[in-house]
């Protein structure tokens, strides 16, 4: 038997904060849920920290077969080498052709460490993933300037950190019935101690990710107290691309795009956005897509439902009327 034909199933990693699940990591299951399928192979999740409770069901309500769950005082917080050392055990133990992170900050110092430690590929900020049945290739779906490259990886694992915000939640069903595994493992605390974690609250009342409607705001609009009266209107939150969060307009927390956020509300209104690529990639999602600008010709109309030609700031003011009417 070749070494590569060892591998077999989808292993998840699954990012808590507290007592839950992040969204991103939901959003795995969801994306992890249909490769395994089609590949006909099981869907594990990997859970790490201490007291962790109802967790490990809930994985398998949202979609996982097995949970691998491993508690300890020492992982309440995140520090890199107990965890890495405890995902290059668990891999190579269990051999996952497909290892899936959520490309948030600690899967970000996580997922590259393993990759290296493990000698495979690994695959960033991914905003799709496809299967190539056939050959059992993970077809990994990446930003590259203006263009969407496909990767694809020789080793095994196949891993990959996948953007939150690019896949739907999957349907919690508390009929699921799954398998939940203790995995003893000697834990060495590691150079580094959480002593201390300052949580800086994000401006604005909503997080942009969780917005239903989204102002989006781009160079072609000047005044911020336009789409701040639309937001109001609407009872939307208020979106930027990067060049209006680097003139420092609007804050970091506000950007939408391939180095931002991923979103899916509703409804986004594109303010004078010509539509980067690197901007589409963040919110090509959406429900419902409104383009305004001045140029017929920009990229934001071939992804818009519905596009308005024409200056955005006499458009704004015309739909604040309509809607106030």
């Amino acid at each position: 038997m070749k070494e590569m034909d060892q591998y077999r199933g989808v292993l998840v990693f699954a990012e808590r904060k507290d007592s839950q699940v992040i969204k991103g990591s939901l959003e795995l299951l969801s994306l992890g849920r249909g490769l395994a399928d089609e590949l006909q192979v099981e869907l594990s999740a990997l859970l790490v920290g201490d007291r962790l409770g109802s967790i490990p069901e809930e994985l398998i309500y949202y979609g996982a077969d097995v949970v691998y769950v491993i508690e300890n005082p020492i992982l309440e917080r995140y520090t890199t080498s107990p965890y890495h050392s405890i995902v290059c055990d668990l891999i190579r133990k269990n051999k996952p052709e497909i290892v899936l992170f959520s490309a948030t900050h600690l899967g970000m110092d996580l997922a590259p460490r393993v990759a290296c430690e493990l000698k495979t590929g690994l695959s960033a900020h991914c905003v799709d993933l496809k299967m190539d049945k056939e050959n059992r290739q993970l077809l990994q779906i990446c930003p590259y300037f203006d263009y969407m490259a496909t990767i694809v990886t020789d080793t095994r694992p196949q891993m990959a950190t996948v953007q939150p915000g690019i896949a739907s939640l999957p349907k919690r069903d508390d009929s699921r019935h799954g398998k939940t595994v203790m995995v003893e493992f000697e834990i060495e605390p590691g150079d580094v101690k959480v002593v201390e974690v300052e949580v800086k609250k994000e401006e604005g009342t909503e997080k942009i990710e969780e917005a239903d409607i989204i102002i989006a705001v781009g160079r072609g609009l000047k005044d911020m107290r336009l789409a701040e009266e639309l937001a109001s209107a609407l009872g939307g939150t208020i979106g930027a691309t990067q060049p209006v969060t680097d003139a420092g307009l609007l804050p970091e927390s506000r950007m939408i795009g391939q180095t931002g956020k991923m979103v899916q509300p509703k409804l986004y209104i594109a303010c004078g956005i010509s539509g980067a690529g690197q901007h589409i990639v963040g919110m090509q999602n959406s429900g419902t897509i409104v383009a305004i600008n001045t140029d017929e010709k920009a990229p934001i109309f071939k992804v818009a439902d519905y596009g308005i030609v024409g200056d955005v700031t006499k458009v704004i003011p015309a739909l604040i009327d309509s809607l106030k009417g």
